[in-house]
């Protein structure tokens, strides 16, 4: 089925929405990903680069008992790395100590880095480091701290800007009184009943140990959460969820181009899924397409949408077959050696 919402000219020209921190850096051609660039890639020989999986991680209930991977040969039925699986990282961070939404990226120190929801009302979120996603490290990133009146800092997402040669790590959060025309005290409240009204804001880093001042990064005009970027040769493809729930509930995703992971962002679709509500996005290029994978959260299910051009999309969900009771995280790409040897590691912890 194909999801084909507004006209495409008239949605352009009214979604071109420009906003990004001021002192953002020159806007340069995106560059591919380190995961696909040799070099920048966990595995090596040509042999492992000829035969991949998809490698995802995700959490299930509440994120108490920690962050667990799953492989997939064709991108739409997933197994569990170990039978029965086991968790390759437990959150120490946070006063949850929960481990919701985790999003990792390969970087160009040939190591994976790591951010999660360290809990529902933190102002950090988790950060962690490993270099064969077995042994961890563990930190956290200061996300809200030095922003008064914020409430949360949920999803959080982390990328490699390869242009400033910084990891950008984004997120969204409530700030009390911020973006008043859409806190509405008949939508989603807080536990102190505050609106929840969110907006995406941004740190960057080189060495993890030291984080530019949080920033909005991102004011789309509605309640937003989890936005995700995927790198490509042209630029970044930009996918988030409307969180919208009063008057009427938006739960939907929605997709955007950028030419930086700073912005400006130009939103290409208002809505890329159907008739339920949806969170979590991920994404992956398989075979020239765009394929957007969520979490069909009311459901208990995972779907999926396909597009080869960022405005029409096809509804792909009935091809998905997943590990019941998985919730969000990332998936991504590797060399099938890598996973084999990352599954006999975890093996040998138990």
């Amino acid at each position: 089925m194909t999801w084909l919402f507004f006209g495409v000219s008239a949605l352009v020209a009214a979604n071109a929405f420009t906003q990004g921190p001021q002192d953002r850096p020159p806007l340069q051609r995106a560059d591919r990903p380190p995961f696909q660039r040799q070099g920048g890639r966990p595995g090596g020989g040509s042999r492992e680069r000829q035969e991949r999986q998809f490698l995802m991680s995700y959490f299930v209930n509440n994120g108490e008992a920690g962050i667990y991977l799953a492989t997939s040969d064709d991108g739409f039925r997933f197994k569990p790395l170990l039978e029965p699986n086991i968790p390759i990282m437990k959150s120490e961070i946070g006063s949850d100590k929960i481990s919701r939404d985790p999003c990792m990226t390969f970087g160009p120190d040939r190591q994976w880095h790591m951010v999660w929801t360290s809990g529902w009302w933190e102002k950090t979120v988790g950060l962690a480091h490993s270099k064969d996603l077995v042994h961890w490290t563990q930190q956290y990133v200061p996300a809200m701290v030095d922003i008064p009146d914020s409430l949360n800092a949920w999803a959080p997402e982390i990328t490699y800007d390869r242009d400033t040669q910084k990891y950008v790590i984004y997120w969204s959060s409530t700030v009390k009184g911020r973006f008043a025309v859409t806190a509405r005290t008949d939508g989603d409240l807080s536990p102190s009943g505050e609106p929840l009204n969110h907006r995406y804001f941004f740190t960057t880093t080189k060495d993890f140990q030291t984080f530019s001042p949080s920033r909005l990064l991102w004011d789309p005009k509605f309640n937003c959460i989890d936005l995700t970027m995927h790198r490509t040769r042209d630029g970044w493809l930009v996918f988030g969820k409307d969180e919208t729930r009063a008057p009427g509930a938006a739960k939907y995703l929605f997709a955007a181009t950028a030419p930086s992971p700073y912005g400006p962002f130009h939103i290409t679709n208002r809505r890329i899924t159907g008739d339920f509500w949806a969170e979590g996005p991920t994404c992956v290029r398989v075979q020239g397409k765009t394929r957007v994978y969520f979490d069909r959260y009311t459901e208990g299910r995972w779907g999926a949408v396909e597009s080869m051009d960022m405005i029409n999309w096809t509804d792909v969900s009935d091809k998905i077959q997943m590990i019941p009771g998985a919730r969000h995280g990332t998936i991504v790409t590797v060399p099938k050696a890598f996973v084999d040897r990352v599954r006999e590691r975890l093996r040998t912890r138990r």
